[in-house]
């Protein structure tokens, strides 16, 4: 364990200490000026909007240079997903990982068992996020229209 320093000793700004760290965490024969923030390459919905009732997939797909790093993650009104809906009606799928290039393709699914008004109300986001940064994408489900001559 390392000594304490004396008072008044200066210390490097913590703004300082993260880029330090990538650079020391990144992979041997990376350029660490070369390494990006995390982004979300891909948010891919059913073609058709969902029914009442019906089950939902919705993928995620991030890009990241520090895949030791990064977190994929799902939120709903910014709590997890697991957290908003104990019963597990909406769940996080696994975390995949495909190597590309110097970094990875990071995938993950949000899954709904059965689709209803919960969902429209809920604003879900997937984010990632590494010491390099983070991105979001927002996914907000919109009441469809009432049929053709209905009334309401």
């Amino acid at each position: 364990m390392a000594a304490p320093s004396p008072p008044g000793t200066p210390r490097p700004p913590a703004r300082l200490l993260l880029p330090l760290l990538c650079w020391a965490l990144a992979p041997p024969g990376t350029d660490a000026a070369a390494l990006q923030p995390p982004t979300i390459t891909e948010l891919r919905m059913p073609a058709e909007p969902p029914r009442p009732g019906q089950s939902v997939r919705v993928r995620c797909e991030a890009s990241s240079a520090l895949p030791e790093l990064t977190l994929l993650y799902w939120l709903g009104n910014g709590s997890f997903v697991e957290q908003l809906q104990p019963d597990g009606a909406v769940r996080e799928g696994t975390l995949l990982e495909e190597p590309r290039g110097p970094g990875v393709i990071l995938r993950r699914d949000l899954h709904i068992s059965s689709f209803g008004a919960r969902q429209l109300s809920t604003n879900y986001s997937c984010v990632v996020l590494s010491p390099l940064g983070h991105d979001t994408r927002e996914l907000r489900w919109w009441p469809q229209p009432p049929a053709p001559g209905s009334h309401e």
